[in-house]
């Protein structure tokens, strides 16, 4: 059956506007455009006020998007009902995970259980630790991975893996030559620091409030929401960073970049597997939150 209509028209309210709604769906702006104009045609009527970048629903959206809603629940309801008949897992599983969990944890975990399930598709939204959190209780997605502290009651959390936070610099930075380095030195370096929401970013300020360093007094160079970004910005001198080790396996391993020993134990953080408190609404959701409740993630170092 085609849901992806229903599917669209929804994100796009719930996003409000066409081209983010067209980025979360993989789709081009004008696809999306399309699709909307083809269902104004079939119900003779418009479903959307445009202003400027920004869309709001009609009252005859907002019953459209109203009735979607409960078409597609009913559909995932149906879809399980069917499945669990004839006892085959089947579906959809709409995951959201961090930049981090997305490159280095789901890969694996993607592998192994498409393999036991290979009629089960999974659709993944990449985004910042907070905003995948938002996509969870907004009923976006049915799962999500995520680091750091969550500190939501409506959910619940399964401890996954573990993750090593370093602090990397160039090889010809000052710290670079220190066999250790205290949270007191990071103040004296220029710093490149994660977005906002970011899993990273929340654990840098957990960082500077225990080791009692005010933030006004890290000298921030540039803030970036990439990974990638941040690594070759450090590589390139401009200044000091702290990068989940995964991210900065190779890196090391080439030598392109340093990592500064800080002073006391080392600096982990945990990933944990989330879904609002009621169970996930499907099947292929069920049985991928148990597969991956014991799954032994491989860990490069």
């Amino acid at each position: 059956m085609e849901d992806h209509k229903l599917k669209a028209f929804c994100l796009i309210v719930e996003t409000g506007g066409f081209s983010r709604a067209a980025k979360e769906k993989f789709m081009t702006q004008s696809a999306m455009s399309h699709l909307v104009k083809n269902l104004e045609d079939e119900f003779g009527t418009q479903f959307f006020h445009r202003q400027g970048s920004a869309v709001i629903p009609t009252p005859a959206g907002r019953v459209f998007y109203e009735h979607a809603k409960q078409i597609l629940e009913r559909y995932k309801k149906m879809e399980d009902d069917i499945y669990a008949l004839i006892q085959k897992v089947k579906g959809t599983v709409y995951i959201g995970a961090s930049q981090t969990a997305a490159a280095y944890l789901l890969p694996q975990v993607f592998y192994s259980f498409t393999k036991v399930h290979p009629e089960v598709r999974m659709e993944l939204l990449v985004s910042s630790t907070e905003k995948t959190i938002d996509n969870l209780l907004e009923g976006k997605i049915d799962l999500a991975i995520v680091e750091g502290t969550v500190k939501k009651s409506s959910v619940s959390l399964e401890e996954i893996a573990e993750d090593e936070i370093v602090i990397i610099a160039s090889d010809d930075n000052p710290l670079s030559g220190k066999s250790i380095v205290t949270p007191g030195d990071l103040i004296s370096q220029p710093f490149i620091m994660p977005e906002k929401g970011s899993g990273i970013r929340e654990f840098i300020e957990d960082f500077l409030h225990t080791s009692k360093i005010n933030p006004k007094d890290i000298k921030v160079s540039m803030t970036l929401g990439s990974t990638e970004m941040i690594i070759h910005m450090v590589q390139a001198g401009i200044g000091i960073s702290f990068a989940s080790k995964w991210t900065v396996f190779e890196a090391i391993k080439e030598g392109s970049i340093k990592l500064l020993k800080i002073s006391g134990k080392k600096l982990r953080r945990k990933f944990y597997l989330m879904n609002l408190d009621k169970e996930p609404s499907t099947i292929a959701s069920k049985t991928f939150k148990e597969f991956t409740k014991g799954y032994r993630f491989f860990i490069p170092f």
